[in-house]
């Protein structure tokens, strides 16, 4: 007996086929590309991550298939694209950090107030949903919105082209600003407010229950056996968050991945979140709540200093088979560096709530070096954590425990680092891929391979590392958090200026 857990992100796709106890038996991962076909547009080509997807599920089968019983599919938030009624794409998938819905968000904030979306949905109301992108579609495409069967998000698309019926789990459906976290069903408010038709929008069904068998098409496809159950998995950051053991109220955990997310779980609302932007959704675990806060930056912004400034690490990677972020961040030490880096190159995520938030370099000087840039990055994308919990606990939010997980967290040195400016032990498990693994617990526990949550969190080995501030480098860093917070603000007039007369 084995379980199959999926994960599709932002920039690649990854397949682990676990046993009981969590330990991977195969795993693949494939890579694909953003697109941005014009300014303020970021889009995944669906057909590109179905095959990359295919992929990465044909390799793991190829060694480990033959036992897998159940599986499930964890993947980002938010991205959404119109499908006919084959599951064929009909446009590019449109991600979070993809704003051109700037004006369907105002108008809905405008019909509603943000107050009250808030108070339906739990989330901010920004345009990083998937709502107003809908309404996008409808308003500047007529034609694409009249053939849409279904606007999914990509792990009930995936679920399509398996052969299975449309289906989105609430942990997912919470993150299109559609949903009513209250009533636990789409919500007719917010349909009705943004003019689309819901009869357009897949059935919403619990995470962790069954969808059906995998069948004939589905298995010739994978190379699975067709009598394996398909199970509604979640959003990556709940499906982490399952691997990690955030299952009672209290515990939290850091995701480090493509973006960084914050999650605590909670029984009931906090009001002092909604002042916050804080989002709330329905945990993948029955009865418990996720309050989430994090960045449309993390790895992502890693990535970036890899691609435009670091050729050099990569061509030595290549030529000496290793990993190009091991060469990026090699001799680099958890010293302060002495550059700052303002990681809103995607917008400012939920701390601001500011889609159209710059980043910036600061501290730039002829005695720079690439090394700077990076270490500079590694800071800087936990600053902007490290505010979001200083902010959460002047409100009294704050876990009992906090499990750290995600890629991002396999390096020493960034977890020192986060540590170091957090100011508290942070303790990464060691667990393999917590998003796959998340989804594969939840594949489990519908079929009985687990009793309830919390024994298919008690039955995973995760080995745990515990890495303690050093008070005098946290010191210091505490002087320029307080001028980091500074930077959003300060640099408004800065962006507004870039933004306007920028000629491409």
């Amino acid at each position: 007996m084995s379980l199959l857990g999926i994960d599709v992100g932002t920039t690649g796709c990854k397949a682990v086929v676990f046993d009981a106890a969590g330990r991977p038996l195969a795993q693949a991962r494939r890579e694909y590309p953003l697109a941005n076909p014009r300014e303020g547009f970021w889009e995944l080509d669906p057909e590109q991550v179905w095959q990359q997807v295919l992929a990465a599920i044909r390799e793991t089968t190829a060694t480990a298939g033959a036992g897998v019983t159940a599986l499930a599919v964890s993947a980002l938030g938010e991205a959404v694209l119109p499908v006919d009624r084959d599951g064929l794409p009909l446009a590019g998938g449109a991600i979070s950090a993809d704003l051109r819905a700037a004006a369907e968000i105002d108008l809905l904030r405008a019909r509603l107030g943000a107050a009250a979306i808030y108070a339906i949905t739990g989330q901010p109301a920004t345009a990083y949903y998937s709502l107003p992108k809908v309404m996008w579609w409808r308003r500047n495409t007529p034609d694409i919105y009249a053939r849409t069967h279904k606007f999914v998000c990509f792990g009930d698309y995936v679920l399509m082209r398996l052969g299975l019926e449309p289906a989105i789990d609430a942990t997912m459906a919470a993150r299109t600003l559609a949903y009513d976290i209250n009533r636990g069903a789409w919500s007719e408010t917010m349909i009705e407010a943004a003019g689309i038709d819901p009869a357009k929008l897949p059935a919403v069904v619990a995470s962790g229950s069954s969808i059906g068998r995998l069948g004939r098409r589905g298995a010739a496809l994978t190379g699975l056996p067709a009598d394996v159950e398909v199970v509604a998995g979640g959003f990556d950051q709940a499906c982490a968050a399952l691997a990690a053991g955030v299952v009672t109220e209290g515990t939290g955990f850091y995701g480090l991945g493509t973006t960084e997310a914050l999650a605590l779980a909670m029984r009931h609302p906090n009001p002092a979140l909604s002042k916050l932007n804080v989002a709330v959704i329905p945990h993948a675990v029955p009865g418990i709540l996720l309050a989430m806060t994090g960045s449309q930056t993390g790895g992502r912004l890693l990535r970036w200093c890899r691609d435009e400034l670091c050729a050099d690490e990569r061509l030595a990677a290549a030529a000496r088979n290793v990993d190009a972020y091991d060469l990026m961040l090699a001799g680099l030490t958890p010293e302060p560096g002495p550059l700052m880096v303002l990681p809103h190159f995607a917008g400012s995520g939920s701390l601001d709530g500011d889609a159209d938030a710059l980043g910036a370099i600061l501290g730039l000087s002829f005695d720079a070096r690439r090394a700077d840039i990076v270490k500079a990055v590694l800071e800087g994308v936990t600053y902007e954590q490290a505010l979001s919990l200083a902010r959460l606990g002047a409100e009294g939010v704050s876990p009992t425990r906090f499990a750290v997980v995600g890629g991002g967290a396999r390096s020493d040195l960034w977890m020192q680092i986060k540590a170091d400016i957090i100011g508290r032990p942070l303790a990464r498990q060691q667990i393999f891929d917590a998003s796959c693994l998340g989804a594969a617990l939840l594949a489990g526990i519908a079929t009985g391979v687990y009793a309830s949550p919390q024994a298919a969190v008690n039955a995973v080995e995760r080995p745990v590392s515990l890495f303690e501030p050093n008070e005098r480098r946290h010191a210091l860093h505490q002087r320029r958090l307080a001028a980091y917070g500074t930077l959003h603000a300060g640099l408004a007039e800065v962006n507004a200026a870039l933004r306007t007369t920028a000629v491409n």
